[in-house]
């Protein structure tokens, strides 16, 4: 516990004197107000960075600075929908943003799961988000049989240095994907995520990864 508050305090980005910190068996629960949604995303980071801790529970709400002057929701969703709409990246179809209190969803589909994650990325730093709701849909433009798809996602962790293959067990049905098994660390927890995630045809993953310890 004394790790992560010293984490959380050396972050400039996370203001702790109203974060209050628990932990149960390396799992780690945030509680508290930070001023914006960067700072609870950076909370969460630096928490999953500190030895020992297997998941991070982030219960932090949003509560920006009454002095600061803050964008309208629908101010909020027209810089998004800007934003997203002129992202080659994306190419996000039947784009659909809402705002209501800063609480941001998003709903349209993609053609790859990386894609769905890097929105919501983009959206992040928006003044005036509280709360993201991913609700974009995955729809992969060519077939790939689940079997060639599980055969590339552990191609992929076979080819990390921070991953062993034979530890992660790969199942994919109809483009979604479930890993388990055990991983030594929280990065590499999220490593292995990430060879899904980054995967042509997955249309959704269910991550049940533990973490072994070193």
């Amino acid at each position: 516990k004394m790790d992560v508050i010293n984490q959380l305090t050396r972050d400039n980005r996370v203001d702790t004197s109203k974060v209050g910190v628990t932990v149960d068996e390396g799992v780690v629960t945030l509680e508290g107000e930070v001023p914006t949604y960067l700072a609870r995303l950076s909370a969460a980071s630096d928490v999953s960075d500190v030895l020992g801790v297997v998941d991070v529970d982030n219960r932090l709400s949003v509560s920006y600075p009454a002095i600061l002057p803050l964008p309208t929701d629908e101010e909020i969703a027209e810089s998004i929908r800007v934003k997203l709409g002129a992202n080659p990246d994306i190419n996000l179809l039947d784009m659909d943003v809402s705002v209501s209190a800063g609480w941001v969803t998003l709903r349209g589909t993609v053609d790859a799961y990386w894609k769905k994650i890097y929105a919501e990325n983009l959206v992040e730093p928006e003044p005036g988000v509280v709360l993201i709701e991913n609700h974009i849909a995955v729809v992969p433009t060519e077939g790939i049989v689940d079997k060639q798809l599980a055969n590339d996602i552990v191609q992929s962790l076979e080819a990390k240095a921070n991953v062993d293959a034979e530890d992660v067990n790969v199942s994919v049905e109809n483009g979604l994907v479930t890993l388990s098994g055990t991983v030594p660390s929280w990065r590499a927890r999220q490593s292995a995520l990430d060879s899904a995630r980054y995967t042509a045809g997955v249309i959704g993953i269910d991550n049940r990864l533990r973490i072994s310890g070193p």
